[in-house]
């Protein structure tokens, strides 16, 4: 039972935390826009399972993020530039294409696997995110830290991830694929997002 519980705390505690926009779901959504929804699916696929091995260091080593500010300054300068990087992309160079046929091409599924595998390493804020809520979860004995339960609480974030991605990916293709208008308007959306994600991990550091 106690399983059963770390995995469902873990699936609903990813999914509600990868709703907002984020490079993640951002990149699923753009992938099913420009590519459809299997290509997009193989990308969250790959981002999910980076998650899996993020959660379970970051639940693993705890004290080591919650007792050196060092490392989570780190983290915050790295996510400001990524989200910085990624604005200037999506803004400047993000083109809106019309859909890709993959009549008599075989799908790249590794790369898309391998690419959300990338942007979720870069994703490094995940991994204050899980340690804030595995400590919140171990002070009140709803998580338990062997190895077990902790790989389970992590397969349960890669479903809940997953799933959410995949939900990303569907409205993807079902709302935005169809406008190259919408696109367009879709990656200026995104960039102003990003941007704005940026200065916000700016101002946290500089304060």
């Amino acid at each position: 039972m106690s399983f059963c519980i770390h995995f469902l705390l873990a699936y609903g505690l990813s999914f509600i935390g990868s709703l907002p926009f984020g490079m993640i779901n951002m990149a699923t959504a753009y992938t099913a826009i420009q590519k459809g929804v299997r290509p997009a699916l193989v990308l969250a696929a790959g981002a999910a399972s980076v998650e899996f091995v993020q959660v379970f260091i970051a639940l693993k080593f705890t004290w080591l993020f919650t007792e050196n500010a060092t490392v989570e300054r780190v983290f915050q300068v790295v996510a400001t530039l990524v989200f910085f990087g990624a604005a200037i992309f999506f803004l400047f160079f993000a083109k809106a294409r019309p859909p890709v046929s993959n009549q008599g091409q075989p799908p790249g599924k590794r790369g898309e696997f391998l690419k959300g595998a990338l942007i979720s390493s870069l994703n490094l804020m995940v991994i204050p995110y899980w340690i804030f809520y595995g400590t919140l979860l171990m002070a009140h004995d709803l998580l338990i830290k062997d190895n077990a339960h902790v790989a389970v609480f992590s397969a349960g974030t890669l479903f809940g991830t997953f799933s959410l991605l995949g939900l990303y990916a569907w409205l993807g293709d079902r709302i935005l694929r169809k406008s190259e208008k919408m696109t367009r308007w879709v990656n200026q959306f995104i960039g102003l997002l990003l941007a704005g994600f940026g200065v916000y991990q700016l101002v946290q550091l500089l304060s």
